[in-house]
């Protein structure tokens, strides 16, 4: 072999070695992002669909989940654990009372709860409830919260004018099945799921209700970092954002039918094809739209915040408009 082909062979050879090293050197690096969300419901579909689909990479990002309740991810974001938590509007108050300055930066889930009753029983609206028994949630939830806003706004008292029972969603159930409460405060896929028997109805939506009363419905949960994370890494703050709101768009265009489907079980506890069907339905609506995010947004939920505040369910924390991130 001559000299010539010897350097070329030699050539060749160094340049199959140094090129797929040129390509993994040229790749971007993923950022890593500890968020804080829970392992089930509707935030655990939203975190897995986007994992699952690749958005997270499409993004830039590599997302670390800890899975966790409400209460949990409020503490993760307070203490470090998490650099992103979702976080429901009350409670990031109580959070800024505490000297935690969080801002929420994406809308993700509307309330999605609604007061349900027997499907024969006499109530036409939600003042006939008045003196009833009443299953809710505890005083701390933003469930409650919306309830007692809801009470207010029709000229009544959600502690009062109420015979209330507190539990939690599977007694609050079934105090509503053995016929020791007239309605309970519930959320889906559980409406559904009793609408769906044939036993039970929705007498009063709070989605609907609340977006006549102030403009919008109310937002059971968003995304939120804290303030120095907003200034520190924007950037990261606008790639996470942008990653869920991708994931919201593909749920609201239905682009998610199969992934729901085969997840039915897993989030939401969904059996039957007539389940699966209702519920997705239902699971679209309760996603904020993608383009919510403006100045009527932010309007109609600092006025749902405020009547919180004066109803002493929720603290004062001065001006709200700096909650969430523009």
């Amino acid at each position: 072999m001559n000299t010539g082909r010897l350097f070329a062979l030699a050539g060749m050879v160094l340049v199959a070695t140094i090129v797929p090293q040129l390509g993994v050197d040229a790749a971007p690096a993923l950022q890593t992002v500890t968020l804080a969300t829970t392992a089930a419901g509707q935030s655990g579909y939203l975190a897995s669909l986007i994992e699952t689909r690749g958005i997270s990479r499409e993004h830039g990002l590599k997302i670390n989940h800890l899975f966790m309740d409400f209460t949990e991810a409020a503490n993760a974001l307070r203490l470090g654990r998490a650099m992103v938590s979702m976080m429901q509007p009350s409670t990031a108050l109580n959070l800024r009372k505490g000297g935690t300055d969080v801002r929420l930066f994406v809308a993700q889930i509307w309330s999605g709860n609604a007061f349900v009753v027997r499907k024969d029983a006499p109530y036409k609206s939600f003042t006939d409830l008045k003196g009833k028994k009443v299953g809710n949630f505890s005083r701390v939830t933003g469930a409650y919260f919306f309830s007692a806003v809801i009470a207010k706004e029709r000229g009544l008292d959600i502690e009062k004018d109420f015979q209330t029972i507190p539990a939690e969603t599977g007694a609050l159930i079934a105090l509503l099945e053995r016929g020791e409460v007239e309605a309970i405060n519930m959320f889906d896929p559980h409406i559904t799921k009793l609408v769906l028997s044939g036993k039970y109805r929705v007498l009063l939506d709070f989605d609907t209700e609340l977006q006549r009363i102030f403009g919008t419905p109310p937002l059971k949960t968003g995304m939120a970092v804290l303030k120095e994370t907003t200034e520190k890494q924007p950037e990261l703050v606008r790639a996470v954002r942008a990653a869920y709101l991708n994931g919201i768009k593909v749920i609201k265009s239905g682009q998610d039918k199969e992934f729901f489907e085969s997840k039915a079980k897993e989030f939401f506890g969904l059996k039957t094809p007539e389940e699966i069907a209702a519920s997705m339905k239902r699971n679209r609506d309760n996603f904020a739209d993608a383009d919510v995010w403006g100045a009527a947004f932010f309007e109609g939920q600092n006025k749902i915040l405020q009547k919180g505040i004066a109803l002493g369910l929720l603290p004062s924390v001065g001006n709200l408009n700096d909650l969430w991130l523009k």
